[in-house]
């Protein structure tokens, strides 16, 4: 398995692709493979309400780890690392991190802490740092705050933000969720959860 957060997409000219390194199972850092690129950015798209900017809903992190899974299946990529990377905002970067580590409770039985313990250096663990309530989700960082701490999520307010709810906190309660079997992926209707999870009105 392999974790990288790029600066931009790297694919595209200018990437800073030829810098990469990147963790492997026994945390050595891994020699240079052949790599399948992809990313949810502009598929998987959080819909805000005010500041808000996530966590990924259910249905999304049910999308997300379908198409991960078939290309750990596909015969055509055995050979290959597999790499899901996402742009640098932080709404972005927050919600790809959520779904990876999410990916990895409910497929490789890992703790939330476990998960995400590659990408803690990314999240901002200061439950008293307002700086990091205040930071707009909306904003495009620049090249030279790209691996900034990522703020914590923020309610579905246009008002401070009184709590911090951390990408840990929300892999926790995914965690708790799965193991008193408030959902299961391997029966989980995803269209019927689309339908009831949509906000319009029909009028």
């Amino acid at each position: 398995m392999f974790y990288k957060s790029f600066t931009s997409d790297p694919k595209a000219y200018g990437s800073d692709i030829g810098n990469y390194t990147y963790a492997t199972n026994n945390g050595k850092q891994g020699s240079k493979q052949r790599i399948h690129y992809f990313s949810i950015d502009s598929e998987l798209v959080y819909w805000n309400f005010f500041l808000d900017f996530g966590p990924l809903n259910l249905g999304q992190l049910y999308r997300f780890c379908e198409k991960l899974n078939s290309r750990i299946k596909d015969p055509r990529l055995a050979n290959r690392v597999i790499c899901f990377y996402s742009n640098s905002t932080f709404a972005k970067r927050a919600n790809a991190i959520f779904l990876i580590s999410a990916w990895q409770v409910i497929y490789l039985d890992r703790s939330p802490e476990e998960a995400c313990a590659l990408f803690m250096n990314a999240i901002d663990r200061d439950k008293n740092s307002a700086e990091s309530r205040q930071n707009s989700p909306r904003s495009v960082v620049s090249r030279d705050e790209t691996f900034a701490a990522i703020p914590p999520f923020h309610d579905a307010s246009a008002c401070e933000c009184t709590y911090d709810l951390t990408i840990l906190d929300c892999l926790r309660g995914l965690a708790k969720a799965r193991k008193y079997n408030f959902f299961n992926f391997d029966d989980f209707d995803v269209k019927e959860y689309e339908w009831f999870e949509q906000v319009e009105v029909s009028v």
